[in-house]
């Protein structure tokens, strides 16, 4: 396991890359909001931001003159299965895209083509585009136009690059802040769209503590994905845990049985294919180490999660309404088994 490296310091408010740093966030901000990106619907269209942009790639796509594959909408819009499903889902109900068979052109994958209502609604959100760019660049001088377009190609090419080159590495076992930061995640996530909170907090807290102070029996193990994050001084790079999931191999009441927890991926990192990459060390771990079986609780909503799951080979065996941290929820318990000789 890599040792964590010093702590990155925090520029003073007065250095200059501070100001450089404010400065760029205060642009990013008004742009977000005087391009409309804040509105519950975009570019005078009855959709919003993220369907105008699913809308734009299919009706740009480049594969072939009419068809977009699912997998190439999730990688070109930077958006976890569960988000694109959500915008997809918008489109097809605005009647602006239907789904189609992909054939060999996008190799078999699910794709979708534009309905000629889906047609002229790219067709109007393509001239409100044009109308914007062109008023705003009258306002200002000759000059600054290819200034301002080159400053876009810079900047825009930066932030693929530094999404394209995340330094990501998973690491198995104890790694340094591994508890706090995979009870942050489920906060972050959980407490805005469930409403968890103290109870749910004290509870995860408590479970992982145990199960961590438990890694010395093989039985047991964790993982976290670490990201080392880019910074000019090298020596200096902040690590942040974006990841985890752990395996508890100690089921008194299940001989033999193991119970997959606490997974769970930042929403910085969704889309990435890190939860696949998590769940696919874990059950790695559970086959080596020769459990019959292994077991997991989830929520009809976590559509994106449960995929996984299902691909890893878990099924679905039983569904209860329970309270559970205050909250009434339908808990899905699944399984995997291993496979008899």
């Amino acid at each position: 396991m890599e040792e964590l490296s010093a702590p990155t310091q925090i520029p003073s408010k007065s250095s200059p890359l501070s100001e450089t740093i404010a400065s760029f966030r205060d642009a990013s901000r008004k742009l977000v909001r005087e391009w409309g990106f804040l509105r519950s619907v975009f570019a005078e269209s009855c959709l919003s931001p993220g369907a105008v942009h699913c809308l734009i790639e299919i009706g740009d796509a480049r594969d072939d003159a009419s068809l977009r594959s699912a997998s190439n909408l999730g990688a070109e819009l930077r958006v976890s299965q569960a988000e694109l499903e959500r915008i997809v889902s918008e489109l097809v109900g605005a009647g602006c895209i239907v789904a189609v068979d992909g054939g060999d052109t996008v190799g078999g994958d699910i794709a979708y083509t534009l309905t000629p209502t889906g047609a002229q609604t790219l067709g109007a959100v393509n001239a409100y585009a044009e109308d914007q760019v062109s008023r705003s660049l009258a306002v200002v001088s000759p000059g600054s136009v290819a200034d301002i377009t080159a400053a876009f190609r810079v900047y825009t090419a930066a932030l693929e690059r530094i999404r394209g080159d995340r330094d990501i590495k998973v690491h198995a076992g104890y790694f340094p802040g591994l508890i706090s930061s995979s009870v942050q995640m489920h906060m972050d996530y959980y407490h805005t769209r469930i409403g968890w909170g103290r109870e749910f907090e004290t509870g995860l807290s408590t479970t992982l503590a145990s199960l961590v102070g438990r890694l010395d029996n093989p039985l047991n193990q964790a993982w976290c994905a670490v990201e080392t994050l880019p910074s000019s001084n090298t020596a200096q790079r902040e690590q942040k845990i974006i990841g985890t999931i752990f395996i508890d191999g100690e089921i008194p009441s299940r001989p033999g049985s193991a119970r997959l927890r606490a997974f769970i991926v930042d929403g910085s990192a969704r889309g990435l294919g890190l939860g696949r990459k998590l769940v696919g060390v874990a059950m790695a771990f559970v086959k080596q180490s020769g459990f019959k079986e292994c077991r997991l609780t989830t929520m009809r909503s976590l559509g994106a999660a449960r995929k996984l799951y299902e691909a890893a080979g878990f099924v679905e065996i039983a569904e209860v309404q329970k309270v559970i941290w205050g909250q009434e929820v339908g808990e899905l318990e699944y399984v995997w088994k291993a496979e008899t000789v």
